[in-house]
């Protein structure tokens, strides 16, 4: 199971590439919401992907919250 530092670690990774390829590599923040709206795009112009956003959104807060509680806990 993966550290939350390799979590961020892949994230930062996602960003970073997503960046360089499509937007500015100076704008994490921005970088952050075009990769979200595009995941949107794909939603809404694939729906037989089954991509449900708000839902899926919704549970990787809850993933968030339980694996940084468990920081806490140690």
């Amino acid at each position: 199971m993966p550290t939350n530092e390799e979590r961020a670690e892949r994230a930062r990774e996602v960003l970073k590439m997503y960046a360089v390829q499509f937007g500015d590599p100076n704008d994490p923040g921005g970088t952050l919401i075009d990769v979200l709206t595009d995941l949107m795009h794909l939603e809404a112009r694939e729906p037989e992907l089954g991509l449900e956003f708000n839902s899926s959104l919704k549970m990787a807060q809850c993933h968030f919250e339980a694996e940084t509680e468990e920081c806490l806990d140690t």
